[in-house]
């Protein structure tokens, strides 16, 4: 793992260089880690793709180092938009807005970019080193489960990329919410394109009630991981609400998924199928926020262990029990 750099000024400068160079390199958001490249440059925003193996027409965000670049990349056009950005902003939102010209078209083929500072310390330290826009998708194979440590993304590119800055544990493990103002019938309306750390309950809080936000799966093809198959592992995944949607299967590795509170109530039946079944919780309802830290993780894990059939619990789809449920919904699709 000689790609595996420590986060201080030296590794900055180094990957400065390398952005400048047109090289792809991996680093850590709050969020998940990143796969990242000059935005500016088509070169590099191609070799993302290429990288990845991810369709061309499944736009990337752009991450900067501070509120006053955002006017340098794309138009902010009204005051809810300046809104978000004041008070949600650095932080797990990636707002859409106009893109001026100077955006790479490989970047993002729509009118639109997703744009988001980064509320991780390393990110911002290296953002600002760099003094550059930075494109990065989640630094993993296309489809696959997003890395949130940096031993996750050296499984999925090992040294197919010149550096992986390890920043540990990423604190909230899913994406950025994704969203858009739009201005129709007279009003402003906050559309949530992807679920994400920031919640619908948050966006209403900032504007206390007076700004509609909707949940909207219209125009996939303006935010990322929308429109393709993500989050997958090798094996099945069941999502369950009871006991009764548990079946045994011989000769399947089969692993459970789930929080506390239903291994509590369910604890003499597993007891008794410890042979069938391997257990792995997912942390408490009581917190929720832990099952978004640890699902990518878990799911790195099964996937590794060469799983045959997940079985994960629904959650109530509700603050970021929605999104959580979004990406675990996401990941069952192929199997639907």
């Amino acid at each position: 793992m000689q790609n595996i750099y420590q986060p201080n000024q030296e590794t900055y400068l180094k990957a400065k260089a390398l952005f400048e160079s047109d090289e792809v390199l991996a680093f850590p958001t709050e969020t998940i880690y990143g796969l990242g490249a000059n935005a500016l440059s088509d070169t590099a925003a191609e070799k993302i793709f290429a990288l990845k193996g991810r369709p061309n027409d499944n736009p990337l965000i752009v991450h900067v180092g501070n509120k006053h670049q955002i006017s340098e990349y794309a138009e902010i056009e009204n005051g809810i938009q300046q809104v978000i950005i004041d008070k949600l902003m650095p932080g797990p939102i990636t707002l859409l807005l106009k893109k001026r010209d100077i955006i790479s078209s490989v970047v993002c083929n729509v009118p639109y970019v997703g744009i988001r500072i980064p509320a991780n310390q390393i990110a911002q330290e290296l953002l600002t080193t760099v003094g550059l826009p930075i494109a990065a998708p989640s630094a993993n194979i296309s489809g696959k489960a997003s890395p949130t440590t940096a031993a996750m993304v050296y499984d999925n590119l090992w040294e197919r990329i010149p550096m992986i800055i390890d920043g540990g544990e990423s604190e909230a493990g899913i994406e950025s919410s994704v969203v858009q103002v739009i201005f129709k019938d007279e009003k402003y309306t906050i559309l949530i394109l992807r679920p994400g750390f920031v919640t619908k309950e948050d966006l209403e809080a900032c504007f206390e009630g007076e700004i509609e936000v909707h949940y909207s799966q219209k125009n996939p093809e303006l935010s990322p991981g929308m429109r393709y198959k993500h989050y997958s592992i090798g094996g099945e995944v069941r999502i369950f609400s009871s006991l009764e949607e548990i079946r045994l299967e011989k000769s399947k590795k089969i692993w459970v998924l789930a929080t506390q509170e239903f291994l509590l109530d369910h604890q003499e039946f597993f007891a008794q199928q410890a042979g069938n079944f391997l257990i792995q919780e997912r942390w408490t309802y009581q917190n929720l926020a832990t099952c978004a830290h640890n699902l990518f993780e878990k799911y790195h894990y099964f996937d590794m262990e060469g799983v045959d059939i997940l079985y994960v619990e629904q959650l109530p789809e509700q603050g970021i029990g929605y999104s959580i449920m979004n990406r675990v919904k996401r990941s069952a699709e192929q199997h639907s």
